[in-house]
């Protein structure tokens, strides 16, 4: 690409200087995202990326930061979920954030960087089918090469349920994902040591996501064991994934908004973490505080936008679009 450095992989460097010509596109898309959430009226909010309690999600490592004195400590911020939560609890009704974000361990992939922008939108008083109309809205504005074409089709919306069905042929309680996993071979460890997340992904990375077809679409319905903080409905966690190919592009939930049942799936995920072997963190009082305050019914969607980006371009490497890639590793 004309004007920029060459990039290869494993280079150690501080910021990945892309072209002109992409600087100015990435500039512009930023702008149209702005623009779109101006235009439905969300309140533009900033958030800490520097907390003193991280998220509780195990298979997501912070980086911790630590002054020279060793007196303040804290970590970098692998989502700004929770601030705008507690946002929304305090009255406001369409929040949206643009945040950096960190998150350790995501190298070896030409879509994971340390550092990446992260948009989090939320609004009240819809549910998912609501959330993935807006979501659609947003893709349609942000597409300024408009390869989403003119909007006569609207995006695809595709059961998870029905997917491992109709791609993997077994259904998503454990022992047929075990059934799977045995007669496909797709790991050497025992199936006792595997959490129903790793039988679930096994089969869903192997089977279905490979034969996704190249076009943004919304996967929605989730096992009920891989809820996060989304509600449990008839029998499904109320999510949806955002897809273009088998690239994930967002992460979508009708949010929970029980403290007592949040403050039993945290419970249960800092004692994953310790089986994990990873660090526990404490509790986030703050955030179940705000819950405790109200929070009204919502939902909410995070989008990597380096990933859109890269995708809205054409591009397949993150090195070719985004100034964060860069390794910190030695």
């Amino acid at each position: 690409m004309a004007g920029s450095l060459q990039v290869r992989y494993g280079e150690i460097r501080s910021m990945n200087l892309t072209s002109r010509t992409t600087m100015e596109a990435r500039a512009r898309f930023l702008k149209s995202v702005r623009d779109f959430f101006s235009s439905e009226n969300f309140l533009e909010i900033d958030t800490p990326c520097l907390k003193k309690v991280p998220g509780m999600e195990p298979h997501l490592d912070p980086f911790s930061v630590r002054s020279p004195s060793g007196q303040e400590s804290g970590y970098l911020i692998t989502s700004p979920e929770y601030s705008l939560k507690q946002a929304l609890s305090a009255g406001l009704e369409k929040v949206y954030e643009i945040s950096h974000t960190f998150r350790s361990g995501e190298k070896g992939s030409r879509f994971h960087t340390a550092e990446f922008l992260m948009l989090e939108f939320y609004r009240t008083r819809i549910d998912l089918n609501g959330l993935m109309d807006l979501t659609e809205n947003f893709l349609r504005a942000v597409d300024l090469n408009r390869i989403l074409g003119s909007g006569e089709k609207k995006i695809p919306r595709r059961s998870v349920r029905e997917l491992l069905k109709t791609i993997a042929g077994c259904d998503w309680d454990r022992s047929s994902l075990e059934e799977k996993i045995v007669a496909s071979s797709l790991t050497r460890l025992p199936l006792e040591e595997l959490e129903y997340e790793d039988c679930f992904y096994l089969v869903f990375l192997n089977f279905v996501e490979p034969s996704l077809p190249s076009e943004f679409q919304f996967l929605y319905d989730y096992p009920p064991e891989m809820a996060a903080l989304a509600r449990i409905e008839d029998g499904c966690a109320k999510r949806f994934e955002t897809y273009f190919g088998s690239l994930e592009l967002g992460n979508g939930f009708f949010e929970l908004s029980d403290p007592t049942e949040q403050r039993l799936r945290f419970s249960s995920e800092r004692k994953l973490r310790e089986k994990l072997g990873k660090e526990a963190f404490p509790i986030d009082e703050e955030f179940l505080g705000a819950l405790d305050q109200g929070l009204p019914a919502c939902s909410g969607n995070a989008i990597g936008l380096d990933r859109l980006f890269l995708t809205l371009q054409g591009e397949e490497t993150l090195a070719r679009v985004s100034p964060y890639w860069a390794r910190l590793d030695r």
